[in-house]
């Protein structure tokens, strides 16, 4: 492995001892389970059923088995399982011009479709996952799919267990859901805590991408999950990301969503944005196409987009 592992708590080095690592100068131990470290301080919770169905049988077949579970209708079904299998939503990694021969660090992954994507075009690939059970279920995927090239999959509850030396990553992404964990001083992990862990986690030249969903995107989706995606306009998420020291900010429109990239459109292309709107004027567009498309006409994109992935490089 081209990167290492730093204690989480006072950045000291590890050593491994037993089924897991401890930090020489504070002690703390991480917890290596079934191919998983566990940063945070409680104890690995037992195996958990999508991860245990997904060890035992098949992970597409565990996949599949949650999905159906929810109750979804037959189109939001097939949506969904589309998305858990297919490997488009790693399409933005063609919009990175550096990192792809480096270590690549993922967040937010939960099924590991932009995994299964960038395994394929990076070097390494790290994952870090706050859900105990999508972190065992991302390793039997990557057990049972023969990805050499990830590396590790670590869990912890928020930007405070990162444990990773500072400037060792070419690409860090945050795509999907985060948990706004309790951090260590009490305060919500707020989106800027994220953005400076990131900055931290960068190599001088390195990119971040950042997958963004606007609040009023999914008024159902909100119903069936207890996961909370990063949500903002691209003007409030362009001034967090320039606070923070990156730059070269690029926004691109995703869709249908970020979890399952068909098409990306430049949102700072009018000439893209205008073909963009005569397609969702299509009479048989659904509801939130034709809301885009109104937004797009009357120039409001930059605060309606119901999902767009941002990309900014670290100087």
């Amino acid at each position: 492995m081209s990167f290492s592992l730093c204690c989480a708590r006072c950045e000291g080095p590890l050593r491994l001892a037993g089924d897991g690592y401890v930090c020489d100068r504070c002690a703390h131990r991480i917890t290596l389970r079934h191919g998983v470290l566990w940063v945070s301080t409680a104890e690995p919770p037992p195996l958990l059923p999508l991860a245990h169905a997904a060890r035992e049988g098949d992970w597409v077949e565990a996949a599949n088995a949650r999905l159906e579970a929810r109750g979804l209708g037959a189109r939001d079904l097939m949506s969904r399982l589309s998305a858990v299998r297919t490997e488009r939503a790693g399409d933005w990694h063609f919009l990175v011009d550096s990192g792809m021969d480096g270590t690549a660090l993922v967040m937010g992954d939960r099924w590991g479709t932009h995994m299964a994507g960038l395994s394929r075009a990076a070097r390494e690939v790290v994952l870090f996952e706050q859900d105990p059970e999508a972190a065992e279920f991302l390793r039997a995927r990557v057990d049972q799919e023969s990805l050499e090239n990830v590396r590790a999959i670590v869990c912890g509850g928020s930007a405070a267990d990162f444990p990773f030396a500072p400037g060792q990553f070419s690409l860090v992404a945050l795509l999907g859901s985060w948990v706004r964990a309790e951090s260590r001083n009490g305060r919500p992990d707020a989106l800027e805590e994220i953005l400076q862990a990131a900055f931290r986690l960068l190599a001088k030249g390195g990119t971040f991408v950042l997958g963004i969903s606007n609040r009023w995107r999914f008024p159902l989706a909100w119903r069936n999950s207890d996961r909370a995606r990063l949500a903002g306009t691209v003007p409030s998420i362009r001034a967090r990301l320039s606070r923070s020291g990156f730059q070269d900010l690029r926004f691109y429109l995703s869709q249908p969503d970020i979890d399952d990239i068909q098409a990306l459109v430049s949102l700072d292309s009018k000439v893209a944005l205008r073909y963009f709107h005569l397609v969702y004027r299509h009479p048989r567009a659904r509801w939130k196409r034709v809301l885009l498309g109104a937004a797009i006409n009357a120039g409001l994109i930059a605060v309606a987009a119901p999902s767009y992935v941002a990309i900014a490089k670290k100087p």
